[in-house]
Order: structure tokens, then C-alpha cells, then sequence
């Protein structure tokens, strides 16, 4: 053996002990990173076991309505998503993937290392100041001495090997093998570090929540067109037009509209307003039918775009401009759809209507003329109960005395969930009373939920004479303290109301409940004649129209009051007239308004005969205002004792009544009979001068 084979021979061993000490470094630090990681998750599992979810220690629980905030979330969000969240993704098997990984390549079998080393092209490393700056003139600088170079080592050190032709610059063989193991531990150390760290999981860490839908802007008028011609009236007073009876209805609406409305849009606003009630209403079956157009999806998109260039035009700023617009809509509607001009005209005659408040409205059957604040018949035809809006159907607010309902048991909170096996999950409260209400002598079936217990329940429906006043009783026999309930102010109220008040008088009355929680108005003559039964001096309520006529101011007249200590109840329904008296009850320091703010309507509505059709128009005429001389459209009235309650609390219409109980508890508390018994004399409020636009 030479010399040149001894070297060679030391030089394998010395590489393969270090390579040897190497893979154990990278085996020492693959274990003690492993069980760090190991230890940091047992830390944060014990963490999340400590933390883990106990309804009673919640605080988000609520011990009352038995649920939590984690109720409401979707199904597919589990409650344990909460803390794992904090916790990192962590696969057991990643490090066994290592080690087998590294066990390879201390063996020499891993495929991406198998490469001999002959195949990596050595490459020097460039080195600073290592080379002077070559001489002007000269094409290839002259490599010269420097300190930065070592000295040249003997040959005899480095192995005989002979150089091919693809790499004639060979690296030495000890610096060779430094880069080759510095490299495979570098990517070890980077692929362990990669495995290690914590992992973001969407599936896992991210709650999906439904697709939302997105709401169409038009619902709102698309369900007033499908309501308007599914009614029989509209549409039997449809048909009995022609061409030049529903032009004069027009006419006349629009006229009324001048002279009356308290504020009247302009001829553009409601030509508008008719041409887009065209454009949906020729995609609504029922007007369609009614018409009895039929029509290609072709020509109704030819029409509907005809329909909105035309809106887009000048404006109408007359009624002979508006007549003009309402002309070519017509020619539109005879050419492209072959539909009648009666259609187009009624419909613009709705759109004037559309384009007022929301309680200007026609009735097609005979009605009271006068000034009102809400409509109400004597007498409808159901199964006698009060509804309100519950997510599953319609909720019992009472049943009326008399009414199949009541006689059927049926009580205060019971929830209507169907109707003739249709359920009601979804429907506005208009749309259940509609599949309640039918002709007198037929049957219906109801389907009942009374807390956890369902049953079907067969009425009959029936005419029911509704009474202003439907309940009358006393609450606390031994406090004497007397319930009137007034459903409406309807014709005769104020007389309802006498026979009321003495019934409880000579039980012994000592102070009086007035309950006007639902009460959606009536009559202002009979709202006045109420209050002046309870307040003996003092402005009670203002009317302003454009009128001079629409202008009154109505005072306290009535020689003789009830000087009972009063609470009025009150709540988001009660509207109008109800409004009229509270605030009148309140501002004069009568009594005490008890419950929640009051819907706001604030408007009078006049009912006109109309001559050109069988029927009449409440058209809003005048605003009214309170004793202080405070606007109530918008803002209503404020309780003095307010009866906070969830939207939650108020769909579950339960056997407790809280209003009823914050009423009895007012009344104990001897603030109403101070107010009677102290009535201040004070200057009322000069009224704000009325402004009008339009």
C-alpha cells in the first residue's frame, strides 16, 4: 500500500465518523424538538380540558330561557371550534415521517441524495478584494499573489484523479464534503422546522355560515300587486269598468288629491309611480289573468322596456302632461301586449294611490262619511280572535267574547302553527288572517301549539258583533282596582264606555286600568268624547290640513269627569285615536301612560264618496298634533313607566301579563292619585305654525 492510498483510506474513515456525528446531532435535535412540541400540545389539551364548556359556568347562559349564544349559531359550528382555535394542527405521524426520512439518509438509501458526488459542479465562492483590478489595456488580468490565498498545498495530499472534459475545474475533496453535508442538513433543519410549526386549517378553524339571500328591493311592491288582485272587490270593480268610467276614476283620484291631501307629490312622482307598477304588474299572474292578457316573455320585456323609456322622459308637471304619459303607456300596452286600456288606466289610478302615506287608501263598499283616524265595522265574520306575528304562524292575543274560538277553549298565548293542514311558518299575519277568515257556516282547522303540547281544533266560522269595549272587570277585588279594555274608538264608543265606568262604580272602583294595547284608533270625534270624560280642563288635541276647514283645536268640555285615579296601558300597536287620548291623558298630567312608545301614525284620514266607482277614499287630510302642540306622525307616545321586553319576550305571548302587572304595581305606588287629586292650572303651549311643501 503507498502513501496516496494510506491518505485516502484515513480520509474515508475520518469522512464517514463525521458524517456518523452528524446524523446523531440531527437525531438528538429531531427528538428533543418532537417532545417539546409533544409537551406544548399536552400543556394546551390540559388548558382546553380546564376550559372546556360547562353550561353553568357560562356567560353567555342564560338560566331563564335555558339556552345559550352557541344556540343560535349555525349546525355546522360545533362549540368545541371555540377552543380549538387555539389549539395547532398536530399529526402524530409527522414525526415518524422524519425519522424514517433521516434513518435513510444516514444509510445512503434516500433517492435525493443517491447522486454521486462527482455529478455537483464545484463552484468557488467569490471573494472580496481576492483579485486586483485588472490594467488598463489588458483583455485578461494577470492573476497575482495576495494574502487572501493560502499556500499551495503539496500534491501528494489531495487524491489522483484524472479531470473530465465537462468539469475542468475540480473543488478540492475536504471542502467538497463540508458543502455536500452542510446542504442535506440545512434542508433536514428547514423541512423539520416546516412540520413543527403550527398549521392554519380553514375546514377546521373557520365557522360557514348559510348563503345569505339577498333581499329583492321590489318584494314589498311585488306582494301589494299579488294582495291588490287577488282582492275581490278590486278586481269586480275592474270589470265593471270601461275605457272612460276608469279614466273619470282617474281624473277624480288625482283632483281630491289637489284640494285635500295634507302634502300632495307632484305629477312626475306619481306618473312614475304608476309606470314602475306597471312594469311588475305585467309579471304578475293574477293581474294578467285579470286582464286576460297573454302575452310571449318576448313581448313583455319589449313592453316593460318601452314603459321605463318613457319614465325616463320629461317629467309630468301637470295633469294635462300626466293624461299625456298616461296615453302612451296605454298605446304601449294595445300594441305590444293587446291588452285593454282599462287595465293600464286603473293601475294609474292605483299608482296616485301608491304614491300618498300609507293609510290613504280606496274601499270599494259603502262606508260612514266623516273624519276618521282608522276604519272598524261592527261586525266580521271568523272564529273570533285577536292575532299577532309569531315565527311559526299567528300567536292569540285574546279571543272575542261570543266567537267559536272562546268556546273552544282557546286562550291568551295559544300559537296557530296551520290552517287546514297548511303550515304557517314564513307568513305575514295578513296572510294568515286571509286563510282564517271565510264565509259564515264553513269549518276550519287549526292546528294549536299550547307550550310543548299540539292539537287540531275544528270552528266554525260565524258572524261576531264587535264591540268597542270587550273586556270590563276588576283586577284586585281587594285593592278595587277596575280593567276596561277598548278595542277600537269606533260608533258609540263613548257610550260603551258609561255603562262601563258605572258597572265598576258600584262594585266599589278606587282607580281604573284603561287598556288600549292594540287599539289601532278610530273615530277623532270619539277619541274627544272619551277624554273628555277623564280630563275636566285643557287642550286635548290640534288638527292642521291645508284646508281652513282640516284646522281645529279641541278642548275639554264636559261639565262632570271621573276623577278615579287612571293608568292607560299602551304599546307598538296602539295608534291614532289611541295616541290622541294618551298623549291628552299624559301632557295634561291626568294620569300615567304605562307600557311601550306608540306606533306614530299622527294623520286624520277623510273619507270621500266617490262618484265615479261604488266605493270611497281615505285620503289623509290633516295632521294632528298634542296638547303641548308636539307633531305625534313619527314619534307617538313616550310611557311614563316603561315595560322593557325582548322582541323574543314579545312574540311569546305568555299566560303573564307584565304590562297588566307594571299597571297594578303604578297605581299601588299612589302617583295616579296624586296626579287627580293635585290637577295643575297651567298655560298650555302656543302651537307651532304649520308648514306645508307642495
Amino acid at each position: 500500500m503507498n502513501r496516496s492510498q494510506i491518505n485516502d483510506t484515513q480520509n474515508e474513515t475520518f469522512n464517514s465518523a463525521r458524517l456518523f456525528v452528524w446524523g446523531m446531532v440531527l437525531l438528538m435535535t429531531a427528538v428533543f424538538l418532537s417532545g417539546c412540541t409533544t409537551l406544548s400540545h399536552a400543556a394546551e389539551y390540559d388548558s382546553y380540558r380546564e376550559n372546556s364548556y360547562h353550561p353553568a359556568d357560562d356567560p353567555t347562559f342564560d338560566r331563564n330561557l335555558e339556552h345559550s349564544i352557541y344556540d343560535l349559531l349555525p349546525p355546522s359550528y360545533s362549540r368545541d371550534q371555540t377552543f380549538q382555535k387555539q389549539r395547532p394542527r398536530y399529526d402524530a405521524t409527522r414525526s415518524d415521517e422524519f425519522e424514517l426520512k433521516l434513518k435513510k439518509l444516514l444509510s445512503g438509501n434516500d433517492p435525493r441524495y443517491d447522486r454521486s458526488r462527482d455529478d455537483y459542479e464545484y463552484k468557488p465562492r467569490e471573494r472580496r478584494n481576492s483579485f486586483p483590478t485588472r490594467p488598463p489595456g489588458e483583455m485578461f488580468p494577470t492573476r497575482q499573489p495576495s494574502e487572501s490565498f493560502p499556500a499551495r498545498q503539496p500534491r501528494e495530499s489531495f487524491p489522483t484523479r484524472q479531470p473530465r472534459e465537462s468539469f475542468p475545474t475540480r473543488q478540492p475533496r475536504e471542502s467538497f464534503e463540508d458543502d455536500f453535508d452542510n446542504q442535506k442538513l440545512r434542508e433536514l433543519i428547514r423541512e423539520l422546522r416546516q412540520r413543527t410549526q403550527p398549521q392554519y386549517d380553514r375546514d377546521r378553524y373557520e365557522t360557514r355560515f348559510p348563503n345569505q339571500i339577498p333581499i329583492d328591493p321590489n318584494r314589498e311592491l311585488k306582494a301589494k300587486l299579488s294582495q291588490r288582485y287577488s282582492s275581490p272587490s278590486v278586481v269586480a270593480t275592474m270589470q265593471r269598468l270601461d275605457p272612460q268610467r276608469a279614466y273619470a276614476f282617474y281624473l277624480e283620484v288625482n283632483r281630491m288629491i289637489d284640494s285635500r291631501h295634507v302634502q300632495p307629490p307632484s305629477y312626475d312622482v306619481r306618473t312614475k309611480k304608476s309606470l314602475q307598477n306597471l312594469i311588475f304588474a305585467v309579471e304578475n299572474q293574477a293581474f294578467m289573468s285579470t286582464n286576460r292578457v297573454s302575452a310571449s316573455p318576448e313581448q313583455i320585456r319589449m313592453a316593460q322596456q318601452s314603459w321605463q323609456q318613457l319614465m325616463n322622459q320629461n317629467p309630468a308637471r301637470n295633469s294635462q302632461e300626466a293624461v299625456t304619459v298616461l296615453r302612451q303607456a296605454a298605446d304601449i300596452a294595445g300594441s305590444q301586449l293587446q291588452m285593454q286600456a282599462t287595465g293600464v288606466i286603473y293601475e294609474f289610478a292605483y299608482g296616485s294611490l301608491d304614491a300618498l302615506d300609507k293609510h290613504s287608501r280606496f274601499e270599494f263598499t259603502p262606508s260612514v262619511s266623516g273624519p276618521r283616524v282608522d276604519s272598524g265595522g261592527n261586525n266580521i265574520v271568523g272564529v273570533g280572535v285577536q292575532l299577532k306575528t309569531h315565527r311559526e304562524g299567528a300567536v292569540i292575543l285574546r279571543t272575542i267574547k261570543g266567537g267559536s274560538a272562546q268556546k273552544a277553549g282557546l286562550q291568551r298565548g295559544d300559537v296557530i302553527v296551520g290552517v287546514n293542514q297548511r303550515n304557517l311558518t314564513g307568513l305575514s299575519l295578513d296572510e294568515v288572517a286571509n286563510l282564517i277568515t271565510g264565509p259564515a257556516g264553513s269549518t276550519i282547522s287549526l292546528n294549536v301549539r299550547r307550550g310543548s303540547r299540539d292539537a287540531r281544533v275544528n270552528l266554525s266560522r260565524q258572524s261576531i258583533r264587535i264591540t268597542n269595549i270587550s273586556e270590563v272587570k276588576m283586577v284586585d277585588a281587594q285593592q278595587k282596582i277596575g280593567l276596561i279594555r277598548l278595542e277600537k274608538f269606533g260608533e258609540g264608543a263613548v257610550q260603551e264606555l258609561d255603562k262601563a265606568l258605572w258597572n265598576l262604580h258600584q262594585q266599589g272602583m278606587k282607580s281604573l286600568l284603561f287598556d288600549l294595547r292594540g287599539n289601532p284608533g278610530g273615530l277623532l270625534t270619539e277619541a274627544i268624547a272619551v277624554s273628555n270624560r277623564f280630563i275636566p280642563s285643557g287642550q286635548i288635541v290640534s288638527t292642521r290640513g291645508r284646508n281652513q276647514g282640516d284646522n281645529t283645536v279641541e278642548s275639554a268640555t264636559h261639565e262632570q269627569t271621573w276623577k278615579t285615579p287612571l293608568v292607560v296601558l299602551v304599546d307598538g300597536d296602539s295608534a291614532s285615536a289611541s295616541e290622541i287620548f294618551a298623549a291628552a291623558i299624559q301632557e295634561n298630567r291626568r294620569g300615567l301612560i304605562v307600557g311601550r312608545k306608540t306606533y306614530g301614525k299622527g294623520t286624520v284620514q277623510t273619507h270621500f264618496p266617490l262618484q265615479s266607482v261604488a266605493g270611497t277614499f281615505w285620503l289623509t287630510t290633516a295632521k294632528f298634533y298634542s296638547p303641548t302642540g308636539r307633531e305625534m306622525a313619527g314619534t307617538g307616545v313616550t310611557p311614563d313607566v316603561s315595560v322593557k321586553m325582548t322582541e323574543r319576550e314579545l312574540e311569546e305571548v305568555g299566560p303573564l301579563d307584565r304590562d297588566l302587572e307594571a299597571g297594578v304595581n303604578a297605581i299601588l305606588g299612589q302617583r295616579p292619585g296624586e296626579l287627580v287629586n293635585n290637577l295643575p292650572r297651567r298655560q298650555q303651549a302656543t302651537p307651532v305654525q304649520f308648514q306645508f311643501s307642495g
